[in-house]
């Protein structure tokens, strides 16, 4: 009877394993969710240079540094995200105060910067590139002048918590306008900044 007990044991199929459970992916693991209204502050490191043209169209003829310029401004975006791409536009202010090393009387006041974004998300932090159009005054001693041009870079924010990110970002925009200084003359304002960013995504 002892070998027939054994001989059905071992006969009887093996016990079935549970069903695997299935995996859904979460945040933790697709990386934090960007999209939607987003708006902050800015503290802005500006440099660069500003050159005259006469006539305007020309090669310069001559150009000056920018005292190097601590700025501060804000932004704001909108962001839309597909698994991990992320696109956006956003608009940023700079409250600008760029002069020329040799004339602390021109140089360039306000800074305007129209964005558009495209973004990689990883973990939490997100990295971009950013082309867009850029708008400031060009100031001389007696008059304000418009300037605008294109403008390019790159950044990365850093989502901390659910709504609070914090990040960093590099500009260089390339703008031009027309003004009179004895003769119509254009300038050349090329203007670099190391922008630090602390934002709420909404």
């Amino acid at each position: 009877s002892f070998a027939f007990a054994t001989t059905a044991i071992a006969g009887n199929p093996a016990p079935v394993s549970p069903a695997m459970a299935v995996v859904v992916p979460t945040a933790a693991t697709t990386g934090a969710d960007w999209g939607g209204f987003y708006a902050g502050g800015l503290v802005s490191f500006d440099s660069g240079t500003l050159a005259y043209s006469n006539p305007p169209g020309s090669a310069p003829f001559v150009s000056y540094d920018y005292n190097p310029n601590t700025a501060y401004g804000g932004f704001a975006g909108y962001n839309m995200q597909r698994g991990k791409m992320v696109f956006g536009a956003e608009v940023a202010y700079n409250s600008g105060g760029s002069y020329v090393v040799t004339f602390a009387t021109e140089g360039t006041s306000y800074v305007a910067d129209l964005k558009g974004r495209v973004g990689f998300a990883a973990g939490n932090a997100l990295l971009y590139g950013v082309v867009g159009y850029s708008f400031a005054d060009w100031t001389t001693v007696t008059n304000t002048y418009p300037a605008s041009g294109l403008s390019y870079g790159a950044g990365v924010d850093y989502l901390i918590g659910e709504h609070l990110f914090v990040g960093a970002e590099y500009l260089a925009r390339d703008m031009s306008g027309n003004g009179t200084i004895v003769a119509t003359i254009e300038g050349h304002s090329q203007i670099q900044s190391a922008a630090l960013r602390l934002g709420w995504k909404f």
